[in-house]
């Protein structure tokens, strides 16, 4: 239930991929794995933080001063088949070449699924040769869609001004593993400032939010490579800038948004690790590898809600870089 409720698939893949192929690709050498390790990262970078600038709003109307209200909110971010996967390039790489295959190949990403054994070579010249096997998606099949989900309260502190929050307290997603997120948001409804606007059966605000996620994996115990103090240290941020409409009826209402985000994404892998083979064979290297994830983009909401005494519910659809759908169940005044 954790995991569905979190995303947190996008944590889970990078400590599974961590575990199994950090000792693997250090045998490439620190530069080619950084570089293998960034396109591979990239995707599932650019999901977390498109998934958590979402769900931040479900209506242009602000909280009267005080009222307030508490929830859930639940994101599925769908991932393209243009996502899955990516062309890993030779040329790109220090003295790396397929066993077999050209001077490209299409290689799976965290969001790509079982492609086979794919061997890739490093010429180390009279030192011989170091074969190493590329990792493969999370599963056995791509990846379609990562959920996130988060608890979220708002709350009037103005005739026109709304303040709202997401958090998510540090837990065990699994052994050795936990996560936790926090952010904030300030919506500012605009109908207010001129009065011929109050007729209009429209409302109008303006949002600004911002969601971090942190993650921290220990996988000392279960490495595959001798050293100390192996553990992963993820960290998420999310930024939205938005407009946002809605109807005035009393009970069912519609709503839409056009905003911005923008954010970033950093996996870092750190401790001290004793490679056995290739350049760095028998060396001690310390914090190895560090990807660093950036997007940002425009993105359109629409969606529904309903108030039904102290209970609401709302659903919207945002086009995006990744499309989401997203759910909210909220009580309150």
């Amino acid at each position: 239930m954790k995991k569905a409720i979190l995303l947190f698939m996008m944590l889970l893949i990078k400590m599974s991929y961590a575990q199994t192929n950090v000792d693997q690709l250090l045998e490439l050498g620190i530069e080619n794995a950084q570089r293998f390790s960034t396109d591979y990262f990239a995707p599932a970078g650019e999901a977390l933080v498109n998934g958590m600038s979402n769900g931040w709003y479900k209506t242009a109307k602000v909280k009267k001063l005080w009222r307030f209200e508490v929830g859930f909110i639940g994101n599925l971010s769908f991932v393209r088949e243009d996502k899955q996967s990516f062309i890993l390039n030779t040329a790109e790489y220090d003295g790396v070449d397929f066993r077999e295959g050209p001077d490209s190949q299409v290689v799976a990403n965290a969001f790509g699924g079982d492609r086979g054994d794919i061997v890739v070579v490093l010429d180390q010249g009279q030192l011989g040769q170091v074969e190493v096997t590329l990792p493969d998606g999370i599963g056995d099949k791509e990846v379609n869609i990562t959920p996130t989900g988060f608890l979220q309260a708002s709350m009037g502190v103005s005739r026109s001004t709304e303040i709202k929050a997401r958090f998510l307290p540090k837990i065990a997603v699994r052994e050795n593993t936990k996560v936790f997120l926090y952010g904030l948001a300030v919506q500012h409804e605009l109908t207010d400032w001129i009065f011929s606007w109050k007729r209009l059966p429209f409302r109008f605000s303006g949002l600004i939010g911002y969601t971090s996620v942190r993650g921290f994996y220990d996988f000392a115990a279960d490495s595959g490579i001798d050293g100390d103090d192996q553990e992963i240290r993820l960290k998420s941020n999310s930024w939205l800038v938005s407009g946002i409409i809605s109807t005035k009826l009393p009970k069912f209402n519609f709503y839409g948004g056009f905003g911005y985000y923008t954010g970033n994404s950093t996996a870092d892998i750190l401790g001290t690790y004793r490679v056995q083979n290739g350049p760095l064979a028998s060396q001690t290297v310390e914090d190895p590898i560090s990807v660093d994830n950036k997007t940002s983009g425009l993105k359109a909401t629409i969606g529904a809600n309903v108030k039904l005494g102290f209970f609401r519910a709302n659903l919207d659809y945002t086009l995006q870089n990744y499309q989401n759908l997203s759910i909210g169940l909220n009580f309150g005044w």
